[in-house]
């Protein structure tokens, strides 16, 4: 598919705006920028009146330091303005726009819908967050000098020209129309291939993560080479397009080189015939060689500086494809619920790019200080519910409250505050365990600390590890066993004391003897809280208070463990299944 080619201005625009509160800063250092190279062309330009003058027949000695004392001046005006440019890329303006950008992008992650957060690969999300942020200000360092010196100096030589010789003037000027044709085909081609290979090595990074953490899977079923397939088309693609890529870069230079040579070649073919005719002098056509070698080579690489526009521009809109999600909005006025009972009224809910309602019309209640579990087969809405109630994305109609307000009149922060989350896959950082467990409340004294560890049970196994409560758990926790890594997040929750608990199958995939003490951790967890809790063993959650039976998005069943064997229906057959399931023995 072909790219529409971004101009100089829009490309400008678009280097403002990622700039943001530094733009002034940049606007003021593309100005120097442009002093400078004006200075420096004209210091180019004083090479005509000095070689005229040292080629006359009568030489001058003080005309000559005249003219070669502006070039000195103008030169040191030049670098002087090159220096204040520089500040810029030198100083921690340039630090602070890449900082800054990944703070908003930071501060986006963190706020905005986490089914729309969820369409990202965690390998995109960190190519957005490392390289786009990069390549995004690239440019404004010094490439951008390059390319304004690429495009200024010939600028101010040619028109300087003119009051040398309008023929070589115009002859000089014939390089310009000609170069306007390469340079959009260049443009066209790179903003193509540098799409491309955004794309692809975001790809890559992706593929390559989810290879690595599925490393142990891979090994344990012997498939480490041959069954990473999306690895190897990723590495496949990305070379076919960095192939594409040289070539599409290195024809156009290679032809604007040529081109500036048969320039070159020209003004010198033509200032010999002019020199024969009398119409230039020797000097003249030297002063003019001299400048026109020393354009000719940024000119030659103008291409290349334009195409960081490109990678600039390719980056920065991944970058604006995160900005530009919607966050959650806050109603006002914000309030503060008193009670934290939880009611859910005529709540409808689809997942991006799903037909099918996840949540279709449920409406339930869930009592202060009560437990309530949700059952029913995978897919059923279960986690759905708790995802709601954490207001991860709001519900395509209804309402969700607690206490009587609405979760839309909290802020994400405010609403955390009164939530606590034990997941079933659980999430430990690569940090000591007193750390992890920490997380709950970053305030906590140790003792503090250490007493949630003692109420989740875990603080026996960790004061039998090497360091003990400094001891690194490793990435995702991988040091610590299932039960471990349970018992450390009920540790962090119970931390935290938040009055309303919400349990993902927390000991589902654990053996009987984790089971149990993580069943007494959670025993703790739960005392004077609104608990929900997600199970498919039913025989775990008979004592609930009121049990939600899902089915397909819809509440089929709910009442207590009682009533709902008593009604014989869903909850029935799926409670007398599991207990049939138990009576299951192998003979001898």
């Amino acid at each position: 598919m072909s790219q529409e080619v971004s101009t100089l201005a829009q490309s400008y625009k678009t280097t403002i705006e990622i700039a943001d509160s530094k733009a002034s800063a940049l606007k003021k250092s593309y100005l120097f920028y442009i002093f400078s190279f004006v200075t420096r062309g004209l210091a180019f330009a004083f090479f005509f009146p000095l070689l005229s003058v040292m080629f006359s027949e009568t030489f001058i000695l003080d005309d000559a330091l005249l003219w070669f004392g502006l070039i000195v001046i103008f030169t040191i005006v030049s670098l002087g303005f090159h220096w204040l440019a520089s500040h810029f890329n030198y100083s921690k303006d340039l630090t602070d726009v890449t900082h800054n950008l990944r703070l908003k992008l930071g501060n986006k992650i963190k706020t905005m819908p986490l089914q729309r957060l969820n369409k990202y690969r965690t390998g995109e999300l960190n190519s957005i967050l490392a390289s786009n942020v990069d390549q995004s200000v690239l440019h404004m360092g010094i490439v951008a000098g390059m390319g304004l010196e690429a495009f200024i100096v010939p600028i101010i030589i040619v028109l300087a020209t003119f009051f040398i010789n309008v023929k070589m003037a115009l002859a000089m000027l014939i390089a310009f129309p000609l170069a306007i044709p390469i340079y959009k085909w260049s443009r066209k081609k790179s903003k193509q291939e540098r799409t491309d290979n955004t794309k692809v090595h975001a790809t890559l990074e992706a593929d390559t993560l989810e290879y690595l953490q599925g490393l142990p899977v891979l090994r344990s079923i012997n498939q480490v080479g041959v069954n990473a397939k999306n690895l190897q088309k990723s590495i496949a693609k990305a070379r076919e397009v960095q192939k594409n890529g040289v070539f599409s870069v290195t024809l156009p230079m290679v032809i604007m080189t040529t081109l500036m040579e048969f320039v070159f070649l020209m003004v010198l073919s033509l200032g010999a015939l002019w020199i024969a005719d009398a119409t230039i002098t020797v000097a003249s056509l030297v002063a003019i060689l001299v400048i026109l070698g020393r354009s000719s080579e940024p000119l030659s690489n103008f291409l290349a500086i334009a195409g960081v526009l490109d990678i600039m521009e390719a980056g920065f809109t991944n970058i604006k494809g995160v900005l530009n999600q919607k966050d959650l909005k806050v109603k006002k006025p914000t309030k503060v619920p008193k009670v934290f009972d939880i009611e859910f009224k005529k709540v409808d809910f689809n997942y991006l790019d799903y037909e099918n309602k996840a949540i279709d019309d449920v409406s339930f209640t869930i009592k202060a200080n009560s437990l309530t579990a949700i059952v029913g087969p995978s897919g059923s809405g279960k986690t759905t519910i708790t995802k709601l109630i954490m207001r991860f994305d709001d519900p395509s109609s209804g309402n969700i409250s607690i206490g009587g307000v609405d979760i839309k009149n909290m802020t994400q922060v405010e609403l955390m505050s009164y939530i606590s989350v034990v997941f079933q896959d659980v999430y430990l950082f690569d940090d000591t365990i007193l750390n992890n467990i920490r997380m709950g409340k970053t305030s906590a004294s140790d003792e503090e600390v250490y007493i949630a560890a003692q109420k989740a049970h875990c603080h026996e196994f960790i004061s039998r590890l090497p360091q003990g409560y400094e001891t690194t758990v490793g990435e995702i926790g991988g040091n610590l066993s299932g039960g471990e890594k349970q018992r450390i997040s009920i540790a962090r929750a119970i931390l935290k004391d938040a009055p309303i608990v919400i349990l993902d199958e927390p000991t589902s995939a654990l053996d009987t003897q984790s089971e149990v003490a993580v069943q007494n951790a959670l025993d703790e967890l739960i005392v004077n809280k609104t608990v929900i809790v997600i199970a498919h063993r039913l025989s775990t959650i008979s004592h609930a208070n009121h049990i939600l039976v899902m089915g397909n998005g819809t509440i089929k069943e709910q009442g207590s463990h009682k009533e709902l064997v008593a009604k014989k229906g869903k909850y029935y057959s799926m409670f007398e299944a599991q207990q049939r399931i138990k009576e299951w023995h192998i003979d001898a």
